[in-house]
């Protein structure tokens, strides 16, 4: 491939999915992003993406290629890296988060505004996919950091600890139990509402739900947090939750939250990114702003 502009036209669409995504990330027209995929097809003798819905899917032989090409242009953007330095009050990036929706409502508000003052032309995605997925964009530059509790994320991948959180027991303010004491014996009489989703730490909730034999009264499963509560209000249903979004919900809903009498592991919120992009300004300067807004922010009694 004699252009560079080619390897940076792949990457755009490998990570965004999208040729109009592309074209705003490269500052490009679209019909510019369409031309330039039109000879890479024509080079590799494969269509390479394939539209499905509203997103443009990478083919058997694209995924093959992926990572080669990937890995090519990194070590080609590396070394202009180096020798360049990122100012977050000029730059124009666009930083994709892997993120939960409870990191969006903790996080992101506060992250926005001191960009506003600090780097006003940056931009923020988020995306929630698998877990294996979630490996394959860090390595892939895809996604430029992960946010949240994932212990289980393999090697290769570097870690900093934000904040510790705690599960409590969330419930509406006119439940039975709200006035009451909440032990092991109110719990195991209670029915449960999990927000799980696979590849998270939140699994051990389950696990824990089983060991104590209460297992059977999950009666709600959800992947997200923010839809909860409003099954919690209308029900005698008790959240295990983190400390974090239930006292964030707490005034909004009207929730009651008990310490939770079941021994259940401390939630470590972790930022996560690959090492391939350790030593990138602008993931450096990403992280640094995460650190420093967010770690030891939040700070709950055990």
């Amino acid at each position: 491939m004699k252009d560079l502009n080619l390897l940076r036209v792949f990457e755009a669409v490998w990570t965004t999915r999208s040729v109009s995504r592309a074209a705003e990330r490269l500052q490009l027209t679209q019909p510019a992003v369409s031309s330039s995929l039109a000879r890479l097809r024509k080079d590799f003798g494969d269509p390479l993406f394939s539209r499905i819905g509203t997103r443009m899917e990478p083919t058997p032989l694209c995924a093959r290629q992926a990572p080669a090409l990937l890995e090519a242009l990194s070590l080609i953007e590396r070394s202009v890296a180096e020798a360049e330095s990122f100012d977050p009050a000029t730059s124009s990036r666009t930083f994709i988060l892997r993120i939960r929706d409870v990191g969006e409502a903790a996080f992101l508000p506060h992250l926005l505004a001191h960009c506003r003052e600090h780097a006003p032309h940056l931009s923020f995605e988020t995306d929630y996919p698998s877990h294996e997925e979630s490996m394959q964009g860090l390595a892939s530059g895809r996604i430029d950091l992960v946010v949240g509790y994932l212990p289980d994320l393999e090697t290769g991948i570097h870690r900093r600890e934000l904040y510790q959180d705690y599960y409590v027991c969330a419930m509406r303010a006119g439940h039975p139990l709200a006035r009451r004491a909440f032990g092991m014996k109110e719990m195991a009489a209670c029915e449960f509402l999990l927000a799980d989703y696979m590849g998270t730490g939140h699994s051990v909730l389950g696990r824990r739900l089983r060991e104590a034999r209460i297992a059977g009264q999950v009666k709600l499963r959800v992947p997200q947090f923010l839809g909860a509560p409003y099954n919690v209000v209308s029900s005698d249903l008790v959240w295990l939750v983190p400390q974090l979004i239930a006292r964030e919900l707490q005034p909004r809903f009207n929730l009651v939250i008990k310490t939770c009498p079941l021994d259940l592991p401390q939630v470590s919120v972790d930022l996560y990114w690959h090492d391939r992009f350790h030593r990138d300004p602008g993931n450096q300067w990403l992280r640094q702003t995460f650190a420093g807004l967010f770690k030891g922010r939040f700070k709950f009694p055990a």
